[in-house]
């Protein structure tokens, strides 16, 4: 996955900004209400936000990585009280070390700021923090006093914030859509007693949820590692930033009073592995050369971590005898670890070892019944061995995770055709595409799907309303190549 937007991309994008601006201004049907954002406008906001992040910004698909980060903010929100957002927690795949929330419950941690970390705690006071953003509305607020409550305005403020300027350079029509986006921005920007609030929510949260206070103060030690290092992309009054050191100060102070407050919630163990998930993500992800050195460091000290890391690495350029050598070692260093077996029954399935793969990744399993990764490849393996029930059966245990990690929708759409089940195929395949966003292929699927489902009421309403919104963004993509 390329770390940068490509040009062509950027310039697509920069005249849908530009056009949303125009509507904007000379849109009078339209107009800057008085009244408040609903919470239903402020969802569809968000929809819209996801589509442009999917679209300029990389994200992180790998299922292992998506769903320890996910249980992690899963943890979190059970400690939040009543909320009416369906959180989703993504990893954007760059090495900026940053953090922010989207409005309508999307929470986007940065793969460089997990790679700074030390302990899943650290996560979870990141993910504590932004979830308060969002349970306060704070974004919410910020347009409702800057009176930036026209959906179609605020979608196109943030498109030109979270493209970033460098645009400019690139449409002309752009240039003057950067300075609108300017403004607006100081209008949005989030004001102190914004931070505190979610500073003092989130903390909160994370005792709850039995983490260490003592992580909240670590979290925002890793944002201020960051926070000289440039990143256009980033929504900036989005991300978790200002003064940093004064809040850190008394985030500190918090954690003393933590220390002696009675009736302290029970610490509990770990969601998972962290530094397991933590490789994982590095050797996946980062610099080949700067991934090598850091495990190698780390297998020298004797960390589990640092082998399986170098397995990993292998395993992604290819040399297989190392990875399998490798990961069998840091497999019989944790023996408890789902992800060093996982991996190892991937690494077992390149070199052709079906019986030798399926037991690694079914004791995978058995540690932990929801690892995707060893689902998604015993599916896999199964599909190849023509066993279409089993491949079915494990693609099933996983298909809520398909939103963010589309590759799940793809076999499940592959595995349902080749067992005649079309209807079904063709609405994952559906799915699948239109998450690439695809949109003549995801409507010609969700096109097929729909005679063949005739028997489910919600399904039929459910792609009336998928071709209807599809065939609209089509045409939307048609209308800006012909303005190119």
């Amino acid at each position: 996955m390329k770390l940068f937007v490509r040009t062509a991309v950027r310039r697509k994008l920069a005249a849908a900004v530009a056009m949303a601006f125009l509507m904007t201004c000379l849109d009078v049907a339209h107009p800057v209400r008085s009244d408040a954002l609903s919470l239903a406008e402020e969802k569809e906001l968000g929809e819209k936000l996801l589509e442009m992040i999917k679209e300029s910004m990389p994200l992180i698909e790998d299922g292992e990585i998506l769903t320890y980060v996910q249980s992690v903010g899963k943890r979190v929100v059970e400690h939040v009280g009543t909320t009416p957002y369906q959180y989703q927690f993504f990893v954007v795949n760059e090495s900026v070390p940053n953090a922010f929330a989207a409005p309508g419950g999307y929470i986007f941690i940065y793969r460089g700021l997990i790679e700074l970390m030390d302990s899943e705690g650290e996560l979870a006071g990141i993910i504590s923090h932004e979830l308060a953003h969002i349970q306060a509305r704070h974004i919410h607020r910020r347009m409702e006093e800057g009176r930036l409550l026209n959906i179609a305005s605020i979608a196109g403020v943030l498109a030109g914030i979270l493209l970033g300027m460098s645009m400019k350079s690139e449409a002309s029509n752009a240039l003057a859509v950067g300075s609108m986006a300017g403004a607006a921005t100081m209008q949005l920007k989030y004001s102190r007693e914004n931070e505190e609030e979610a500073d003092q929510l989130g903390f909160r949260y994370l005792c709850a949820a039995g983490y260490p206070p003592r992580d909240m103060v670590k979290g925002m030690e890793r944002l201020n590692q960051g926070r000289f290092v440039s990143n256009t992309k980033v929504p900036s009054y989005l991300s978790t930033h200002p003064a940093l050191n004064e809040r850190i100060s008394y985030l500190s102070d918090m954690v003393e009073k933590a220390k002696n407050s009675p009736g302290k919630p029970p610490r509990r163990a770990s969601v998972g592995d962290f530094s397991m998930m933590q490789a994982a993500l590095v050797a996946d992800y980062t610099d080949p050369k700067i991934a090598f050195d850091r495990f190698e460091a780390a297998a020298n000290a004797g960390e589990s971590s640092g082998i399986y890391g170098l397995g990993r690495l292998f395993l992604r350029q290819g040399n297989i005898e190392e990875a399998v050598r490798c990961l069998q070692k840091a497999a019989r260093l944790e023996p408890t670890s789902s992800l060093a077996l996982s991996t190892l029954g991937a690494a077992y399935h390149k070199q052709g070892r079906y019986r030798d793969a399926q037991t690694a990744l079914q004791s995978a399993l058995v540690l932990n019944p929801t690892a995707a990764g060893a689902h998604l490849r015993l599916a896999t393996i199964h599909q190849e061995l023509g066993n279409k029930d089993k491949a079915l059966e494990h693609l099933t245990e996983i298909k809520e995770l398909a939103p963010t990690f589309p590759e799940i929708d793809h076999q499940l759409g592959v595995v349902l055709g080749q067992m005649n089940k079309l209807g079904p195929a063709h609405y994952h395949l559906g799915r699948y595409y239109e998450y690439r966003g695809d949109w003549k292929n995801a409507l010609f699927h969700y096109g097929k799907a729909k005679p063949l489902l005739m028997d489910s009421v919600e399904k039929q309403h459910e792609l009336e309303r998928l071709l209807k919104d599809l065939e609209k963004k089509k045409n939307e993509a048609q209308w800006r190549q012909m303005r190119k």
